[in-house]
């Protein structure tokens, strides 16, 4: 069992070195540090809070206009590519491990 936890670490040591991830943390950064970025995610998130407890047309509105804007940031665009790319990746090595421990378990 020791053995497994090793190459679990291992591919998720791999995993943290590769391309991928370092872009996926470049751009996060990037995004953290973005003050215009950061006040309109927040705003959204104000506005979907409202927008949950009573459907009001001119919040949905604005709500659109706020998510369109952020869409237009390249740096948000990046972001979401890379995530997408990332959540591929991961959503590969879960099957690839419920698959191996699907199989083990049947012996």
């Amino acid at each position: 069992m020791n053995n497994i936890k090793v190459k679990i670490d291992d591919l998720f040591d791999e995993l943290e070195q590769s391309k991928l991830y370092n872009d996926y943390v470049k751009v996060l950064n990037q995004l953290k540090n973005d003050k215009e970025i950061n006040d309109l995610i927040n705003e959204i998130k104000r506005l979907q809070k409202i927008l949950a407890n009573n459907k009001d047309s001119v919040v949905e509105k604005k709500l659109d206009e706020l998510y369109s804007k952020l869409k237009s940031f390249p740096v948000y665009q990046s972001y979401l590519n890379i995530k997408e790319d990332l959540n591929d990746e991961l959503y590969e090595i879960k099957e690839a491990f419920e698959k191996y421990f699907h199989l083990l378990l049947e012996l």
